[in-house]
């Protein structure tokens, strides 16, 4: 009973937010947008400081970002790849379309043999670049303060995503005293849902959701069923006897999967590295839909976990929100930095119930229309900046990749009585922060 009056509560609150899929025509004008959480930072926004409202000055920015663009988990992809297209062409079985897919991946094999979950060389110039363009929107923050505080997850990815990030801030401001740590002790809060948070259970595990027993896996194996009806015309693009996919993977759908992942990894490489081009752009976005729809059911607001996945991210908020409010009278912290995972971004949003991220979707077929996980991308970063004014006001402004995020509560005011829809009165922010880390300590009591 109680769990289904709290799915109840959680479908009503998101009823009437506005959709943030990934439409088909989208990847048809640029099939690249199918790569989704594999593709790079936008940089779409401009690295320009926001204008506060008169006498507000930055003090403090809180980050927590995604790691930059690393290799697929599994090293036997490339290996799989490798020996699949060098078989199709010594048996002459490369379609044209297929002889060029050759080509590009024989340049790259050399490039990710025994690289397995590594950053890439992009991935490292990413955290650069965006650390510059940080740098330059909060310059008055880190000249009036001396001091970066970085944290990081235990995998080489990250850490080695956090070094590159704090290169180029020291590079641009030297004598910068940045504090490096990435210890067993800070990743029940930089990453939550792992062995290392005490309130998640080995059910809660990142592995565990996307596990082959996860509860949405019957309706992902359905809509690849559906998505990919036609194997045989899909493949036939790249191989004149489309079948040969089988003699390395088990079957159509895992060979499909595979495909796409290989396509979409290419993008870590750079974007002159990129295979998208060469996938039909229908198919691509068929199969993002497939990983959309895991994705979602990992670390969206789907109700097949009545929250419980995105409610143990409280413990990254509470981190953040404990910060914030250090800091938001000033001091010497110029910037707090971590530096982790997707899922926590995603898990954060939902929870903090920030723009359309806390939409429900229990129909597989629909999830689409209100979810694209490939809104954190490699070196994805979620920002947190504080605004003080003389009369010891406090604003909060938040950000997704330099595009703003908002919530359902009230913007600032200011005495002319204009609005400022990007900027929230501190006290108002922490007060729904509150609300938000009590429901989900509800949810993770009674699910």
């Amino acid at each position: 009973m109680k769990k289904t009056a709290l799915l109840a509560i959680l479908l009503l609150s998101c009823a009437a937010v506005s959709a943030q899929g990934l439409s088909p025509d989208e990847v048809r004008s640029d099939v690249r947008k199918a790569a989704s959480w594999f593709s790079g930072y936008p940089y779409k926004e401009a690295a320009a400081p926001a204008r506060a409202p008169s006498g507000f000055k930055p003090v403090n920015i809180s980050t927590y970002a995604r790691h930059g663009a690393r290799l697929y988990s599994k090293e036997s992809l490339y290996d799989q790849m490798h020996k699949l297209m060098t078989t199709a062409e010594k048996k002459a079985l490369l379609t044209p379309e297929g002889m060029v897919l050759l080509q590009k991946s024989e340049a790259m094999y050399d490039k990710v043999r025994g690289r397995a979950y590594d950053l890439t060389e992009y991935g490292q110039k990413q955290h650069k670049t965006v650390a510059g363009r940080i740098y330059k929107s909060w310059k008055k923050v880190f000249r009036g303060r001396n001091t970066v505080v970085a944290r990081s997850t235990q995998t080489n990815r990250t850490i080695l995503s956090m070094a590159a990030a704090c290169d180029e801030y020291r590079r641009l401001q030297p004598g910068l005293d940045i504090r490096f740590d990435a210890s067993a002790a800070d990743m029940g809060i930089l990453n939550p849902t792992s062995k290392y948070n005490p309130r998640a259970q080995e059910r809660d595990w990142s592995k565990s959701f996307e596990a082959d027993t996860a509860r949405w896996n019957p309706a992902f194996n359905a809509l690849w069923q559906k998505n990919l009806s036609d194997p045989e015309r899909f493949f036939g693009r790249y191989f004149k006897d489309p079948s040969i996919v089988l003699n390395v993977f088990k079957d159509y759908i895992n060979a499909a999967r595979m495909f796409y992942f290989y396509m979409c990894f290419s993008e870590t490489l750079g974007p002159d590295c990129s295979l998208m081009y060469l996938m039909d752009a229908e198919d691509a976005w068929k199969m993002w839909e497939c990983e959309n729809f895991r994705m979602y059911n990992c670390c969206g607001a789907t109700p097949l976990y009545h929250g419980r996945n995105w409610a143990l991210e409280e413990a990254l908020l509470r981190d953040i929100v404990k910060y914030l409010e250090e800091d938001k009278d000033g001091g010497d912290v110029a910037a707090r930095l971590r530096f982790g995972h997707d899922y926590k971004i995603s898990g954060t949003l939902v929870l903090l119930d920030a723009d359309g991220w806390g939409r429900c979707e229990e129909d597989p077929g629909k999830v689409w229309q209100i979810y694209d996980f490939g809104r954190m991308p490699m070196a994805s970063t979620l920002l947190f900046a504080l605004y003080r004014n003389s009369g010891g006001e406090v604003l909060v402004r938040c950000t997704l990749d330099e595009v703003p995020q908002h919530f359902p509560i009230s913007c600032y005011t200011d005495r002319r009585g204009r609005r400022w829809p990007d900027f929230y009165p501190w006290e108002d922010f922490k007060a729904h922060c509150e609300a938000r880390l009590a429901l989900a300590d509800k949810i993770l009591d009674t699910t």
